[in-house]
C-alpha cells in the first residue's frame, strides 16, 4: 500500500529543479530548510509554514533570516489584499445604494385606454 502525502514517514517528492528558487540559493545548508524550499517550489505553502516554524527559533542568525525570508514569500501580497478590500467596499456601497434608492422613481403611467374608432 502506498503512503499518503500527509504521512510524516512518507518520502518527500524529489525537488523540481536541482538548484531551487533563485532567492534561496544563498540560504545556509540545513535539512529542514532544504525541505521547506522544496515544498515552496512545489507550491505547498502550508508545508513551508510548518517546516519553517521550527527554524524561526534556531541559534544560527543566517538560518533564522532564511526562515523569515521564506515565510514572508508565502504571505499574500499587501496590494492584492487592499484591492480585494476596496472591491468588497464598492460592492457593498453599490448594493446599499440600489436597495435604498430603488423606490425613488415614479411609478409608470397607466396605459391610456384605446379610443374607439369613429363610425
Amino acid at each position: 500500500m502506498e503512503k499518503q502525502v500527509n504521512d510524516p514517514g512518507a518520502t518527500p517528492p524529489a525537488p523540481l529543479t536541482p538548484e531551487g528558487p533563485a532567492f534561496a540559493r544563498s540560504f545556509p545548508p540545513h535539512p529542514a530548510l532544504g525541505a521547506a524550499v522544496d515544498a515552496f517550489a512545489r507550491g505547498n505553502f502550508a508545508e513551508v509554514r510548518r517546516l519553517v516554524a521550527s527554524l524561526l527559533d534556531a541559534e544560527d542568525p543566517a538560518l533564522r533570516a532564511a526562515a523569515r525570508e521564506l515565510l514572508s514569500r508565502t504571505r499574500p501580497d499587501p496590494l492584492a489584499a487592499v484591492l480585494v478590500a476596496l472591491t468588497a467596499a464598492l460592492l457593498v456601497t453599490l448594493s446599499v445604494y440600489w436597495v435604498v434608492h430603488q423606490h425613488e422613481h415614479p411609478p409608470p403611467r397607466p396605459l391610456r385606454p384605446a379610443t374607439p374608432a369613429a363610425p
